[in-house]
């Protein structure tokens, strides 16, 4: 297996009531623009829009009749056996389906199984197995799998400086601690992540564990891959009703002419993220899901670059309609909780439970964002006008009623035991602030007042003087995480280890009105997460575990999920002995 030295790289790089009486809610204040979706946004005053920019692939797919592909057994996101030894190409030349199935994308990671290509399969694995991935780099560029959220030795996980040259193969082994949930792989090796991933390097690992199927055979709802890793079922075949599992990847891409995406970031784009003019779902721009009247589970995975989705529900009309929150990146929550609206940051997750039981055939339902201010504002030094399009209203997949099923299985007031949080220890937090300033005459992102610091070799010990972040014991620590004012959404991720969120400050409007209790926290933020969204001018303090880190020395990365922002290099080390 060949590595990239620090030259060689641096060249390279250059509860059940309230969602029962959901249909008979009033039109809300999004109504009008979800209902109109080509008419601008009406915005909540304390909120400045960006200029408006219709999104052009949702735009035109507004009859939302392309059916929503869900992992089968074959083709993308073809469901697999996580347990299985499983070797992945990274390739620029995918083998293309035959049938009616979307096409493979420009970059993908390609396998076989059964005699059938499979393109970023949706990997279903037990809590305690062992995930065997073999990843082959048939790309012209270096490349890197990121196991999103699955704690695991670093050199496992996906750590940037284990990034592939061309040729090169890494087999990646872990024993999955993790409970319960979705936790994506993509593309992060820097300087190449942003343009990969865009491409099409992504995909699903989902894990199962005995406490989440419990909780959804209560609501008789059949996990993804239960049946194992054969054709997933669509309504009306074989006198079923369809899937009650849905997974909701979501990716916006900038298209050419000939509708193939192309990955060209301008300046702003580099300093704020690259923002797509089409947002799709699976793949898809459009898509329509056709269901029944029961529970649904729907699990939301923001794998854009740099876009937050501030996700929803809205009937046809732009009615909003509630749903329960299942769970979040690490897991389940241990109750469901009302909601109406939550921000999803790339790289996040939250799973939803939509009560269809008091609609009738011929309903429609859509999954929609919701108008928001994107607070882009690092671009104006470069006189960059931020990224239009991303706070816009938008519906994003469609959820056509089909007929009436006999279905009365309440929610369960309880979901499952959530694992206690560490006691919160005594003293100074660990305080990381994030803003924009300069090296050498180089614009970059700094952190504390210094540029992020990526050791670009493979030991495991870094050096004294080198300067990284130092976690003197495996206990758990307080840090704050805060953002400059003039500044972007940076959604912060520290790789192989779980936070819990203690309090938000200093929020935006529009995320404070989502708090549910006095430390700001939103529903989704009472879980356990791996990945926290902090806004311009906010500080959000966390409780990082590393009670339960691998034995051996141990090299964390802290960056920000904005790819473009980890291609200039918001890296840093985290030294954990």
């Amino acid at each position: 297996m060949r590595r990239i030295g620090r030259r060689r790289f641096l060249k390279l790089a250059g509860t059940t009531a309230l969602t029962g009486a959901a249909w008979a809610l009033r039109p809300g204040p999004w109504a009008t623009a979800l209902a109109a979706q080509d008419a601008p946004a009406p915005r909540p005053v304390a909120v400045p829009p960006p200029a408006p920019r219709p999104l052009a692939g949702l735009a035109t797919a507004a009859t939302f009749d392309t059916p929503l592909p869900l992992p089968g057994d074959h083709s993308f996101m073809g469901l697999m056996d996580g347990a299985a030894r499983i070797e992945l190409s990274a390739t620029a030349a995918p083998r293309q389906p035959a049938d009616d199935t979307p096409a493979a994308p420009p970059l993908c990671l390609e396998t076989d199984h059964a005699g059938r290509p499979y393109w970023s399969p949706t990997l279903v694995i037990q809590r305690g197995a062992a995930l065997r991935v073999r990843l082959v780099n048939r790309l012209d560029a270096p490349t890197l799998l990121r196991w999103h959220g699955l704690t695991a030795d670093w050199r496992m996980g996906g750590h940037p400086v284990m990034m592939l040259l061309p040729g090169a193969t890494f087999e990646y082994r872990i024993t999955v601690r993790n409970r319960a949930g979705v936790y994506p792989y993509h593309a992060i090796a820097p300087g190449f992540a942003g343009r990969q991933t865009h491409q099409g390097m992504t995909g699903l690992c989902l894990v199962d564990d005995e406490e989440e199927r419990a909780a959804l055979a209560a609501m008789d709802i059949e996990p993804l891959g239960a049946t194992g890793t054969g054709a997933y079922r669509r309504w009306g075949q074989d006198q079923g009703s369809g899937p009650s599992d849905i997974p909701l990847l979501f990716q916006d891409r900038r298209l050419d002419r000939d509708g193939v995406p192309v990955y060209a970031p301008n300046l702003d784009d580099r300093i704020s993220g690259l923002i797509g003019d089409v947002l799709t779902v699976n793949g898809v721009p459009g898509a329509r899901l056709d269901v029944v009247t029961r529970m649904y589970r729907l699990r939301l995975v923001n794998m854009c670059n740099a876009r937050i989705l501030h996700a929803g529900l809205a009937r046809a009309d732009g009615a909003p309609q509630p749903f329960l929150l299942m769970g979040v990146d690490g897991g389940m929550l241990e109750r469901p909780l009302p909601a109406q609206r939550l921000f999803l940051g790339p790289g996040e997750r939250a799973d939803i439970l939509v009560d269809l039981r008091a609609a009738n055939p011929g309903d429609e339902l859509y999954v929609v964002n919701l108008p928001f201010d994107p607070m882009r504002r690092a671009g104006a030094a470069s006189g960059g006008t931020g990224s239009p399009g991303e706070g816009e209203a938008a519906r994003l997949v469609r959820l056509r009623v089909m007929q009436r099923v006999d279905y009365d299985q309440p929610v369960p007031v309880r979901l499952c035991e959530v694992p206690p949080a560490p006691a919160v220890p005594q003293g100074p937090p660990r305080r990381l602030h994030v803003a924009r300033g300069e090296v050498m005459g180089r614009p970059s992102w700094l952190l504390n007042g210094q540029p992020f610091a990526l050791r670009h070799d493979t030991g495991a010990d870094l050096p004294d003087d080198f300067p990284a972040q130092r976690v003197p014991r495996r206990e758990a620590e307080v840090w704050e995480l805060s953002n400059d004012a003039v500044s972007i959404p940076h959604p912060l991720h520290l790789a192989g280890y779980q936070m819990r969120v203690l309090e938000r400050r200093a929020s935006p409007p529009q995320v404070a009105a989502l708090a549910v209790d006095a430390s700001g926290r939103s529903a989704a933020e009472t879980g356990i997460k791996d990945t926290v969204l902090v806004w311009p001018g906010e500080t959000v303090k966390v409780l990082v575990d590393f009670r339960d880190s691998p034995a051996e020395p141990q090299r964390a990365a802290l960056y920000s999920r904005v790819l473009e922002c980890l291609d200039d290099g918001m890296v840093q080390d985290v030294a954990v002995p």
